[in-house]
């Protein structure tokens, strides 16, 4: 049990560093801007090619990760991450160096979270394992609530080559206490017949989940986007006020992910797609409603609670292949769903971009994004019949 929850602190701090860094970049945009001279077109190829090279590396780095097991895999993940990270703020002396980096970043980041997944599988029991992913997956609601003040502080006091220096050697000593303390399981053997014909891209579940969560990360990765935006253009607040409310909706994150994992672990088993469905409308009701408010107090409510249940969708629905598919897939389907995730994130700020930029008003990006919710419950749908069937794979 010691072990457990020490691995467990370990991880949940790499996946910090992870999301800290996503958060970090949205802050250091500005002064590169400023140093380089770049276009609001320059900025978007440095943020959209992280997410592109994590969107290409899911599949493989989880095809890696069955085959050589998650310690090796976390170890690699972040060392790549904290030395790409490093090369940024060092190295990072022109347009092209900073595309380059930032998207070694990305490959290293692809795979972490199928990492985690593996090692949560390997030493918890089924029963466990919700709770055990889902407090790795709340490291998002302290990196959003905390992330903005350590980058605008760092950003601050050390500038932002010094920042990415700093958060490169963070990842590094992570890295080194991973090797040092988490165990290692030797990868399950995996049965030729389905080396043959299992292949994952073909598992109803695999693929509904793909596209849930590629739903789940369109307003995810867009409220992170484009609210302070939102706030401050559209309903006048001042940039203070509307990075509070924006905590406000990391604060509801965070405890989500918390919650949901035991509550889903104790009191909905093998019904977890009728609460990815609701939960998801509930999200996608509030979201809408966040456009429709007047006041910040309204708006931050509005988000706490649009965060809360948005995250029970994302937990619930990655979580989900941990009880339904085996251990010896286990990396690479984690892999492949987390890639609808990203491209999720990659498709989202585009997408509103390109909605505000044509109807000049911020409407049409929340009826997509609430859209994005609802399609992301309404996908799961076809395993609901299936849960009276389904067999747990068991360790």
């Amino acid at each position: 049990m010691k072990s457990q929850s020490q691995m467990i602190f370990l991880l949940f701090i790499g996946y910090v560093v992870v999301y800290i860094d996503k958060t970090v970049m949205g802050f250091a945009l500005l002064p590169i801007e400023k140093e380089f001279g770049l276009s609001t077109a320059q900025l978007g190829y440095i943020t959209g090619i992280f997410f592109l090279a994590y969107s290409l590396f899911q599949v493989p780095a989880g095809w890696l990760n069955d085959r050589i097991g998650y310690k090796p895999m976390l170890i690699i993940s972040l060392c790549a991450l904290g030395i790409f990270a490093l090369c940024f703020g060092a190295l990072g002396m022109s347009f092209g160096l900073l595309l380059v980096f930032r998207f070694l970043s990305g490959v290293g980041h692809s795979g972490y979270p199928c990492s985690c997944a593996k090692a949560v599988v390997s030493n918890f029991t089924l029963e466990k394992r919700t709770f055990a992913q889902s407090v790795l997956l709340s490291s998002a609601g302290l990196a959003m609530t905390v992330g903005p003040i350590v980058a605008v502080s760092a950003l601050e006091h050390l500038g932002w080559h010094l920042s990415f220096v700093s958060l490169g050697i963070a990842a590094c000593a992570i890295a080194l206490l991973i090797a040092l303390r988490v165990p290692y399981h030797k990868p399950a053997p995996r049965p030729q017949s389905q080396e043959r014909s299992g292949a994952l891209w073909r598992n109803p579940t695999v693929l509904l989940l793909f596209v849930s969560v590629f739903c789940v990360n369109i307003p995810s990765y867009g409220l992170m986007a484009w609210l302070p935006k939102f706030f401050v253009q559209s309903m006048g607040m001042p940039l203070e006020v509307s990075g509070y409310i924006v905590a406000a909706g990391g604060a509801g994150i965070w405890l989500s992910s918390l919650c949901t994992g035991w509550l889903v672990g104790k009191y909905f088993h093998n019904r977890e797609p009728q609460v990815i469905l609701a939960c998801a409308l509930i999200s996608a009701a509030a979201i809408l409603g966040i456009f429709h408010t007047s006041t910040a107090l309204s708006a931050s409510v509005l988000l706490f609670a649009g965060e809360i249940f948005l995250m029970a969708t994302f937990v619930t629905a990655f979580t989900l292949p941990m009880k339904r598919l085996p251990e010896s897939t286990m990396g690479s389907a984690i892999g492949l769903i987390n890639t609808g995730g990203t491209l999720g994130g990659f498709v989202s700020p585009v997408v509103i971009g390109y909605l505000v930029g044509q109807s000049h008003s911020y409407e049409s990006a929340f009826i997509f994004l609430s859209l994005a919710m609802v399609c992301a419950g309404v996908a799961i749908t076809p395993l609901i019949k299936k849960t009276a069937t389904s067999q747990p794979v068991t360790d």
